[in-house]
Parts: structure tokens; sequence; C-alpha cells
């Protein structure tokens, strides 16, 4: 018995492994891809009321609606401005910082007298790597009187904790180390530590208790004042994206740079100071409450090394408009600062360096990290060429700075470590722009623009005669996952050269016109990028059609098994 249940056994997972192994070979990469929703699906918009006119939108799990796309035509319909509900922050390398709202969002509208029908405009897309086309739709309303207009998104969503990128933290976290061992600060620890014990001695834990209360109260303040900027950054979110803003914050970082770089002096009015510093010295050394208080008050004496820094992190804060998120972060910023104060009371400063000339690397270095924020945000505002030689200068400048100023290092060893970290990082960064650049600008060109429908038929028509495979790139503006297929998929070498037998043509329906609608409905495209493929013979393989975003290993695979399929 035991024998035949064996053989059965063996019977049954050879047999499950021979169709498991048939299904895989029968498969293709179009069902490895993610199964999007259509855009009715993904973002279920509802008109609870005409009086006034509220729209409230459900959104699905792994989507998210912008929060600029929505707009109410015509624009003399409305009573006023309406308000939005805080959103939440959505960054990419191509677009920047954008608001965007998840799970549900409810936008109540106050329309003028009269009003008979308005179109609402909305546009989304899927964490996955899709975008959809802007979406509209007509609402028929009621006459209405002036009400008070309203917004208001979903509780539940409301009351989510803001999550916040552990990167972020770690990075605000390093500055606050960083700005510890600047001039300014690192020489004031061993004054600070005599102010937190007092007069009487005291023990090891002791020492630490006290040194950790006072960053606890330093690190209040800056918590505090990371709330503040970022409540008040989510009634202006929308402007953060304005030229004139991002201009506007390219100066002020560079202010601040320039005043780590010893350029110009940047500090609170010395009365301020002063007066700050009286009521620190009044404050009774040695006991919590005292310790604490001295905390809060040093973390408000901001001194010309901490100035700048703190200032680009409070306008970083109040772009993100998550007030919790900028609480933690300023918070993190601090316990960064205060984490010397903590070694060098339980060691007594055996276990830190000695002042030098160091200090003032380390601030010129912190400066420069404040210039590439500078050129982060410039390179929305221009093309990529520009962008390209805004950072290939800023990695030249770099290295040739930190190269002029290595010398005021009295070990060799040091000078060796500053210098190599210098060069590589000026290396890695000319040649990450540099390939940026270059495999970009090999994408101009690479496919045949096609306007009309006609076009594109005649197109197809051509390579059919001349028994040529064909893709058809889907492409808009407003598609990150198309810019992405650009950059990481298009410009690689083995990817052009897979497609080399292919004609590739591109359609752009960044207008979303009517004829750009009638055509992505013909050809039943969810959303973009999308890639149309037609064999050699003149039909559409829609089975291996893509629709979301492959890198090159994928789309090179995906490329492969279609053509061994055809063949």
């Amino acid at each position: 018995m035991k024998k035949i249940c064996s053989t059965f056994l063996f019977a049954l997972i050879s047999w499950n492994l021979l169709t498991a192994n048939a299904v895989a070979q029968s498969s293709n990469i179009f069902d490895q891809q993610p199964e999007f929703l259509t855009v009715d699906q993904a973002f279920n918009v509802q008109v609870l009321s005409e009086k006034p006119l509220t729209v409230g939108i459900e959104i699905q799990p792994g989507y998210y609606l912008y929060q600029h796309a929505f707009k109410l035509t015509p624009a003399s319909a409305l009573n006023r401005p309406i308000e939005y509900p805080p959103a939440e922050s959505h960054v990419d390398e191509f677009f920047g910082e954008s608001q965007v709202y998840r799970n549900y969002v409810e936008l109540t509208y106050s329309l003028n007298a009269g009003v008979n029908e308005v179109t609402f405009h909305y546009q989304g897309c899927a964490d996955a790597g899709l975008c959809y086309p802007p979406e509209t739709r007509t609402i028929g309303v009621q006459s209405d009187t002036n009400e008070p207009i309203k917004a208001a998104s979903n509780p539940t969503e409301n009351n989510q904790v803001e999550q916040v990128d552990l990167a972020t933290l770690g990075l605000f976290f390093l500055l606050g180390i960083g700005l510890a061992f600047t001039p300014c600060v690192f020489p004031m620890y061993p004054i600070i530590s005599a102010t937190v014990v007092g007069d009487k001695p005291k023990t090891l834990k002791n020492l630490v208790f006290l040194a950790f209360i006072y960053v606890q109260g330093m690190a209040i303040t800056y918590s505090l004042l990371g709330l503040i900027v970022a409540s008040m950054g989510m009634q202006f979110q929308a402007y953060f994206q304005h030229p004139a803003i991002i201009a506007t914050l390219a100066i002020a970082f560079a202010i601040f740079a320039m005043s780590m770089l010893d350029i110009i002096n940047l500090q609170l009015p010395s009365g301020w100071q002063s007066r700050l510093d009286q009521i620190s010295r009044n404050q009774s050394g040695g006991r919590i409450a005292g310790v604490f208080s001295i905390g809060v008050i040093s973390g408000l004496v901001a001194s010309p090394c901490t100035t700048a820094p703190l200032s680009g992190a409070l306008l970083f804060v109040a772009q993100t408009g998550e007030w919790l998120s900028g609480a933690i972060l300023l918070y993190a910023l601090s316990l960064g600062m205060g984490l010397p104060l903590i070694v060098f009371a339980a060691s007594g400063g055996r276990l830190l360096p000695k002042a030098g000339a160091w200090m003032n690397i380390i601030k010129h270095l912190l400066g420069w990290l404040l210039l590439a924020a500078v050129v982060f945000l410039l390179e929305r505002l221009f093309n990529d060429t520009v962008s390209f030689f805004l950072w290939l200068t800023y990695f030249v400048g770099l290295a040739v700075y930190m190269g002029r100023h290595i010398n005021d290092l009295k070990h060799s060893l040091s000078r060796a470590l500053l210098y190599l970290l210098v060069t590589a990082t000026a290396v890695a960064g000319g040649y990450w722009q540099v390939d940026k650049y270059y495999s970009v600008k090999q994408t101009h060109g690479f496919f045949t623009q096609v306007e009309t429908r006609a076009a594109l038929e005649q197109q197809l028509n051509n390579a059919r005669q001349s028994q040529q495979w064909v893709m058809v790139d889907l492409y808009a503006d407003w598609c990150v996952a198309c810019k992405e297929f650009e950059q990481y998929t298009f410009s690689r070498r083995s990817v052009q050269s897979a497609l080399s037998e292919f004609k590739k043509l591109q359609i752009d329906v960044t207008a979303n016109t009517a004829e750009h609608k009638q055509l992505l409905s013909d050809y039943q495209v969810l959303g973009l990028p999308t890639l149309l493929f037609f064999s050699p013979n003149g039909e559409e393989l829609k089975q291996w059609r893509v629709t979301g975003f492959l890198d090159e290993d994928a789309f090179n695979e995906h490329l492969q098994k279609m053509k061994d399929t055809a063949n």
C-alpha cells in the first residue's frame, strides 16, 4: 500500500510540474504585467449634491488623483476659488513635488446663481506605472445662491499619520550631526556642558541624563518650528510649483549656501541673541526644569552656522505641507545636533576630536549641499541640456573649491581621505549627468512622430508592404512613466539594438484632443504609457501590448518572447 501511495504521489507531482511548465511556456510577459483598473473603476466620481455642488471621489488603493488637475469650467460659474483639503505630497524626478489625494476626496463648489451646467476635470495615475488621460464629467446643476465654499476629505484620510521617508529622516539626522561639528557650534560644547551640569559634581548617569534633557528641549523648539511652518505650507501647496516661487526658493537657498561658504553673514539680530542669552544664563543648571529651559532657548539662538541650514530645512518642510512630517524631520535634525553633546558628557570630551580647520571644511560641505538644492530647484525650470550643464558646473565647482581648501587640514591622512571623497563625488556626479544627458539625447529622433490617425494607418501600411515589425508608443508629457520609458528603457543600447528591425512610431496625445480620445478609444487604450506591436503582416499583437512601465531587462525579454512566438 505504501508503494502504491508513493507511486501515485510521484505521478501527481510530475503531472503538476509538467502542466506548470507548459503553462509557463505558453504564457507571455503580458500576463506578468500589473492588471490596471479602468479609469471609472479606479476613480468613482459621484455628485453628492447640487445645492451646493458637492463632488465625492472614491479612489482605489494604489491609485491617486492630482490636486492641480481638478478644475471646474466655465471658470465664470464659480462664486469664488475653492480651498482644497490637505493633500499628500508625491515626488518624482520628472515633475518634482505634486499634491495628490488617495482613498477619498470630497470637493464642494460655490456656484453663481443661474448656472445650469458645469464640466468637472480630473486626472490620476497608478503607483504601478500608469497614468490616465485627463477626464471630464458634465454635471447638470440647479440654480444656487451664493453659499460659503467648503472642501473636505474623508475623515479617515485626515486622521492618517503622514508617512515619513526613512531616507529623508536619516538625511536630516546626518545634517544635524554635520552642524554639530561646524566652527560655530562645536567649540561651544564644553561651555554648554558646564552650564547644563551646574556647580555640583554628578555621576556619569546623571551627566548623560541631563545632556539628554537639554537635547530634548532644543528638539522641542525645532519640532514646533517644523510643525508651524509645515502647517502654514498646507495652504499654499499649489503655489510652490509656480516658476516664480521655485525661482524665489532657489535664490533663498543660494543665500543660505553663501552664508555657509562665508561669503555673507546670516544670523539673528544681535539684540535678539543678547536677550535670549540673558534669559538662558538666568536658568539654573543641574536641574531637569532648568536644563530643559536652557535647551529650549538655545534652539532659538541660531548662530551663523545654523541659521542657513535651519532656514533651508524649514523651507523644505513647508513645501511638503505635512505637519507631522515637518515636526519629525526637525526633531531628527536636533537629535543629530545634540548627539555630540551627549557623547561629550559621557566621555568628558575624550571621545570627540579636537577643534581645528576641519570644522570649516564640514561647514563648506554643508554649503555645497545647499547649492545642490539650488540646482535641483532650477532644473525644474529648464530643459535637459541646461540642467545637464548646471549639474556639471556644480560638480566641477565642488571639486575645484574643495581642492583649494584641502591643504587647510594638518594631517596628511585627513587631506587624502577628503580629497578622495570629493574627487569620487565629483567624478560619480559628473558621470551620472553625462550618462543621463546623452542617454536621453539618443532617444531624440528615435521615433517617427505621427500626428493623425490617417498618418498612422499610412505608416502601418508601408510597414506591411515591406514586411517590417512596428512598435507604436502612445506618449504624453503628463505621463510620468512615459518619461521613465524614455530615460531608462529606450535610451539603452541593448533596447535600441533589439528594436533595430522595428519601425518605431510615436503619437503624442498630450493635448488630449477629441481626435486623440477617439484614437485611444478605438485601440481600447486604458492609460499611458501603452506600446502597440504589429507583426510584419500588419496584424496587431494585442496579447503582447505593453501597458505601464518596463525596465530595460523586462522590455528586452518581452520583445524576445514576442518574436520567438511569432516565428
